[in-house]
């Protein structure tokens, strides 16, 4: 409660200030951004407040939403942030400006209606506190009533006489000339002021300006990557279109690392003359002053803010275009198809030192390593009769091999040991982008503290055929190497677009509490790092969790962490059948009560489609279970644990072409796409080189975007109709598409 005593002192020292405005109620506006009912905007604002997660109001709070999915949830979340953003960022510059003494009622009203971030920073930009302007020292200087003069409409005299008047040569204005100078600024300061064009400037420069690159004076390099852009025009507006905006990127980094140089051609003239027309609205006498003046607010002022905000705003398209091909990446990279339930050799491949060799069992636990050599003859035999040896011992059901230097040979090597030994063992080529990152971190280190980087390295390689999602998730997104102009782009936005990804695709697919990593459960809706480590540190000290409400014995989970969090952790062969399935405990009650109803035992609910099929669900419909909900809950019934992720499939390389030097005009491969661009996809056809399939060649339609007909992961049949020997490019095109 507020300190009366404090209040009447405040009084008594003129101390008290107006209450800050209240937020204005932002449901109206994202009722209209995202097009949706009212009364769902209302509850994801609450949802958004209490923190809810993303996974768990898009599974579990249906009913408040209309059914969103996660997109849509994620969507609207983001709508709430923006304008909680932008009111909080309205709140400081109004009371920077008041401050300042600037503020204005038409000022006023202008920022109070303003909902847009980028027109907000266009009408705090005369205000803002920079370095001191041209201005700013005029008017320190005492020249203000001189430039005030020259707005007059009638005749003062002439300025050059009573320029004299206004030298002081202390603060810098020791001739007539610079005092005319300064007048000339403080007008063109009050032009901005009271003039905001920047809003027409941008539209019609994104219409019709254009951007112009070059090698940049001085620079002497051959930069190979930026030779497209030595000599490149092209307009704004095709720039501005998603599926082109890769091209900015390129053009960015080329300027950042000083090869190219960015120009902006746009209509001066025609915007000098705009200004021009809406400044002067009455008859000045000094006209050609006021004119000057106009022209220093656009040429040393407005422009630049011009090219900053064209600048910014074909960055925000290009970075949020770059972002969505990482994050649709590597969602699919994440939901890869898993190969659970076999023994696994983990193969990390190196000529000259060796191939890294490591036994996981059917839950990845790692067996022991050993070094297989394939220099000489003698090494080779001697490597062959091993692997046959733990290939027995083991029962060995997988082996995955990293796809870097020496993997092509050791396939080979591993083909013909299984042949020798008729033994059958899926053999796949497993993309080891980020395995040295992880095993050389902390966590590799906490989870292996005994074993060497090279070892952690080929571990992760075998886990990584296991289960994709599982393994992925201990590595830092931007390493898993499926990003488009990853580097070039804001990181503290592609982090955050990032981890939502992982946040979704673990949610997605959900994990078994007794099993899962720490890694992965600090991904689980509602569980904070510190929380993932407490859940390990309970089981370690209390062996499996029994049932699903023994969660909240771990220390720090409490009735919140356990709202979000318990739907997406799975118990085999708990107390409760239900553990094992996605319904949250807090619907249990309806399953029992469904089950009481029909005679039935809960765990005779479960897959139980005679039933189902004939099940009327209005009856059990009520204020706190709706439509949407319950059929959640009965199709979790019909499906318990089902795993969204595709069946796994293997791709076979083809035999005796190992480097791009084998590749031939017209030879057909089998390939896996590891990379999805705007502008096409990079497939591996076994030659440490992959090939590029322009979207043109990826299928026989006309397609907008490479994304429609392809997805990391997928494996394609494909034509070799180009190659380049020298820069090693494979242009390929589709002839068979995803199975």
């Amino acid at each position: 409660m507020t300190n009366i005593t404090e209040i009447l002192k405040a009084e008594e020292n003129n101390e008290v200030k107006a209450p800050a405005a209240p937020r204005p109620d932002i449901v109206p506006l994202i009722v209209k951004k995202m097009n949706i009912e009212k009364s769902h905007a209302a509850n994801l604002v609450v949802l958004y407040n209490e923190k809810a997660t993303i996974p768990f109001v898009s599974r579990y709070r249906k009913d408040q939403t209309g059914n969103m999915d996660e997109v849509q949830v994620s969507e609207t979340y983001d709508a709430i942030k923006y304008y909680n953003d932008l009111f909080d960022r309205k709140a400081f510059i109004m009371e920077e400006i008041e401050k300042k003494g600037k503020m204005t009622p038409e000022l006023r009203e202008k920022l109070e209606k303003c909902l847009d971030a980028k027109k907000l920073e266009d009408l705090y930009l005369p205000y803002k506190e920079t370095r001191k302007t041209k201005a700013e020292k005029a008017r320190e200087a005492g020249i203000e009533p001189f430039a005030l003069m020259l707005m007059e409409e009638t005749n003062q005299g002439d300025p050059i006489v009573k320029a004299v008047e206004f030298i002081n040569a202390e603060k810098g204005y020791d001739t007539v000339e610079k005092v005319i100078d300064g007048a000339l600024y403080i007008i063109a300061w009050k032009v901005m002021e009271s003039v905001d064009l920047m809003e027409t400037y941008l539209k019609d420069a994104m219409r019709t300006g254009t951007i112009i690159s070059g090698k940049k004076k001085g620079y002497d390099g051959d930069e190979m990557r930026f030779e497209d852009y030595y000599d490149y025009t092209e307009e704004i507006a095709k720039l501005a279109i998603p599926k082109n905006s890769h091209r900015f990127l390129a053009i960015r980094r080329g300027e950042d690392l000083k090869v190219l140089s960015l120009k902006i051609e746009l209509n001066d003239d025609v915007n000098r003359q705009m200004l021009s027309e809406k400044f002067i609205t009455r008859k000045f006498f000094y006209m050609d002053y006021i004119k000057k003046a106009i022209a220093i607010a656009y040429d040393n002022y407005l422009r630049s803010a011009l090219e900053t905000r064209i600048y910014g705003e074909l960055t925000d398209i290009a970075e949020n275009e770059a972002i969505q091909v990482f994050s649709r990446n590597l969602e699919a990279a994440l939901l890869a198809p898993p190969l659970p339930y076999k023994n696994v050799l983990g193969l990390d491949p190196g000529i000259r030192t060796g191939v890294k060799t490591v036994v996981l069992n059917k839950d990845g636990a790692f067996q022991g390593n050993l070094v297989l050599n394939l220099n000489g003859e003698r090494q080779i035999k001697e490597s062959a009769d091993t692997l046959a040896k733990l290939l027995k011992k083991f029962e060995i059901g997988a082996i995955a091999i990293g796809n870097g230097t020496g993997s092509r040979e050791t396939h080979m090597f591993v083909n013909n040991v299984l042949k020798r030994e008729k033994a059958e063992a899926i053999v796949s080529v497993v993309n080891e982008s980020g395995a040295s990152v992880y095993s050389a971190s902390k966590l590799a280190r906490e989870e292996f503290p005994d074993l060497d980087v090279t070892v952690r390295g080929a571990i992760s390689i075998g886990r990584r055929l296991q289960n994709p999602l599982a393994e992925l998730v201990k590595i830092d997104p931007k390493s898993i190497g499926v990003g488009q102009y990853q580097h070039d782009v804001n990181q503290k936005k592609l982090m955050e677009a990032l981890s939502r990804v992982v946040e979704l695709c673990v949610n997605k697919v959900g994990v078994d509490i007794n099993t899962a990593s720490y890694s992965i459960l600090t991904y689980i809706s509602g569980l904070s790092e510190k929380m993932a480590k407490s859940i390990i540190e309970y089981r370690a000290a209390n062996g499996f969790f029994k049932s699903r409400s023994d969660i909240k014995k771990a220390k720090g989970i409490g009735p919140k962490a356990f709202e979000q969090c318990a739907g997406f952790l799975m118990i085999r062969d708990g107390k409760n059948p239900l553990d094992n399935t996605r319904i949250h405990p807090e619907s249990y009650a309806i399953v029992d009560k469904i089950a009481s109803d029909n005679k039935f035992k809960t765990e005779q609910m479960i897959g139980n489609k005679l039933f189902f099929r004939n099940f009327d669900p209005k009856r059990y419909l009520n204020e706190t279970i709706g439509e949407h909900n319950l059929k959640s809950i009965i199709d979790d019934l019909l499906n318990p644990g089902l795993d969204p992720r595709k069946e796994f499939k293997n791709i076979s390389y083809k035999e005796g072409v190992e480097t791009v030097d084998d590749v031939k005009e017209g030879m057909v491969f089998e390939g896996k796409v590891t990379n999805v661009t705007n502008f096409g996809a990079f497939i591996d056809i076994g030659v440490h080189q992959d090939g590029l399939c322009h979207i043109s060649k990826l299928a026989n339609r006309f397609i907008k975007d490479p994304n429609e007909v392809v997805n990391v992961g997928d494996i394609l049949t494909v034509e070799v109709i180009a190659i380049d020997y020298q820069k090693k490019r494979i242009s390929l095109k589709v002839v068979q598409g995803k199975e």
